[in-house]
């Protein structure tokens, strides 16, 4: 059980999780006001909302997450991670749609399966 020993492993679990919370709550904010205020289809204000958050998180990752410094590499391989996590989260999404889920239960759905891949893929790859 080395994992649970590792005090730095621990600590960025922990900030992931906030961070998690934090991009959660205004993602779940924007798409109520887009798809219930607004009258914005579903799947566009999905699109445009995680678009927004994910543009944001290379920074907030890189900062307050990992604690690292900015680097050429870093920003290509968090733009493949960004373009493979997009692509998997709407197409999660909208198989959710498509079996007639209520579209905050999709959107549900796709981030209990991708977020705890985001953070090892963030960790392992992108940030290392």
């Amino acid at each position: 059980m080395k994992i649970l020993k590792d005090k730095e492993l621990n600590s960025q679990i922990i900030r992931y999780i906030l961070i998690s919370l934090f991009g959660y709550t205004y993602i779940f904010a924007s798409l109520y006001l887009l798809v219930s205020m607004f009258k914005v289809n579903q799947s566009i204000a999905f699109m445009i909302v995680y678009g927004i958050w994910y543009l944001l998180l290379y920074f907030i990752q890189l900062k307050l997450l990992f604690k690292t410094k900015h680097k050429k590499n870093k920003l290509i391989k968090f733009s493949l991670y960004l373009i493979t996590f997009y692509l998997v989260a709407n197409l999660l999404y909208s198989i959710a749609i498509s079996l007639r889920l209520e579209y905050m239960v999709a959107n549900i759905i796709a981030i209990l399966i991708l977020m705890p891949l985001r953070f090892i893929v963030s960790k392992y790859y992108v940030y290392n």
